[in-house]
């Protein structure tokens, strides 16, 4: 049985749902809104399929009563926070006939945190569910794992992604960069581009300072910038001089960032291909948090060595 069919066989049979679920995957988001999407047939008590009732809306926007959702706080998932989940799941459902608890960025839990979660996670109960995600399997420990179900969630195409924007009537460019932002459901997509937009915008001209007026402060700024950035917006680092990469090597009509060519093409005449290369590839590999590293100095070393200082 296929992942896709396998989770859809445990949305339609709540009563055949794991006390706790693993979700695996490479989209963060994605493994959220599967997350959200699956604790709505949990709590549904009609169970819509469509999931469009007052109780499957509450729940895909977090305010179901009988639905918590435990994120990081900082760089981890504290153990305040699991005794939270622990006291949530021993009391008795408000609404609905089970509770559900969803653990965003599973990877996150400090040890003491994990350790809290072992034997509910080993007997929840017969009204609770745990629902688990991440995109760091190989970084839980072996004891949360081998206690959950485990579901690898595909991601959605970016052909599929585009195509769906486009259907809801944006324009090409913008339904080209939603795909690669994939917004949740209660985003505003239009402020979601400016910010996008604003945040390339500052890259590029910290960039072009660097290369055109050897300026090392919009360098350092930039890199404590992209250092509280999450990595969806951290990589437009990396993606910018990968562009230039390839508009210095072959042509400014394969770039990614169309919409800024010109500013890519300017930094393309300025720096060797090669030097390009190597800090795209460096700055794709920054830490994904402060515990496996000093994400601003990662950048910082990219920035300043690309440009010699």
């Amino acid at each position: 049985m296929s992942a896709t069919a396998r989770l859809e066989a445990l949305a339609g049979r709540p009563e055949t749902f794991p006390g706790a679920l693993l979700l695996t995957g490479p989209s963060q988001q994605r493994l959220d809104c599967e997350a959200r999407r699956l604790a709505a047939a949990l709590l549904c008590p009609g169970g819509d399929p469509e999931q469009r009732c007052d109780c499957c809306r509450r729940t895909s926007a977090g305010l179901h009563p009988d639905l918590l959702l435990l994120e990081p706080q900082g760089v981890q998932i504290r153990i305040d926070s699991v005794r939270e989940a622990l006291a949530f799941g021993a009391g008795k459902p408000y609404e609905a006939a089970r509770r559900v608890a969803i653990i965003s960025r599973a990877e996150l839990l400090g040890v003491e945190a994990a350790n809290a979660l072992l034997k509910t996670l080993e007997e929840p109960g017969r009204q609770f569910h745990w629902i688990l995600t991440t995109t760091r399997a190989e970084t839980l420990l072996p004891t949360v794992r081998s206690r959950c179900v485990a579901v690898a969630v595909a991601p959605d195409s970016r052909g599929d992604r585009v195509a769906s924007w486009l259907s809801r009537g944006f324009s090409e460019e913008d339904a080209s960069e939603l795909a690669d932002l994939q917004p949740d459901a209660e985003a505003d997509e239009r402020s979601l581009l400016e910010e996008h937009r604003a945040r390339r915008a500052s890259v590029l001209a910290a960039l072009t300072a660097g290369v055109s007026e050897r300026r090392i402060a919009p360098l350092l700024l930039l890199a404590e910038a992209l250092a509280r950035e999450d990595p969806v917006h951290a990589r437009l680092l990396s993606e910018l001089l990968a562009d230039a990469a390839v508009a210095s090597a072959a042509s400014g009509d394969l770039v990614k960032h169309r919409a800024v060519a010109g500013a890519i093409l300017e930094l393309a005449r300025r720096i060797a291909p090669e030097a390009l290369q190597r800090a795209a590839l460096k700055a794709a590999d920054a830490p994904p948090d402060n515990r496996r590293g000093n994400k601003r100095l990662h950048y910082e070393s990219v920035l300043l060595d690309l440009f010699g200082f």
